[in-house]
């Protein structure tokens, strides 16, 4: 797990009452088919992503980039990031 999905990863898990044991919760599971976040969630995300990287996450980062997993988000942000 890289240092930005651990970060995602704890969040989402202590943000969404999330047991980070669970076996179905990982960093490549589709967090809106199981279940665990919803379109309010998924707001609630980017807004964490934008004030705790000090990134934004446009429109059309949202509709060119998959992000339904934690990887997936993670690979974004580290885009932004440059990393």
């Amino acid at each position: 797990m890289t240092e930005t999905e651990r970060v995602l990863f704890n969040y989402i898990s202590e943000n969404f009452d999330i047991d980070s044991d669970d076996p179905d919760f990982t960093v490549d599971v589709n967090l809106f088919d199981y279940g665990f976040v919803d379109s309010l969630g998924a707001t609630e995300i980017v807004v964490f992503i934008e004030e705790h990287w000090n990134i934004e996450i446009t429109q059309k980062d949202l509709t060119l980039y998959p992000m339904n997993t934690i990887a997936e988000i993670a690979d974004v942000v580290d885009s932004k990031l440059g990393a």
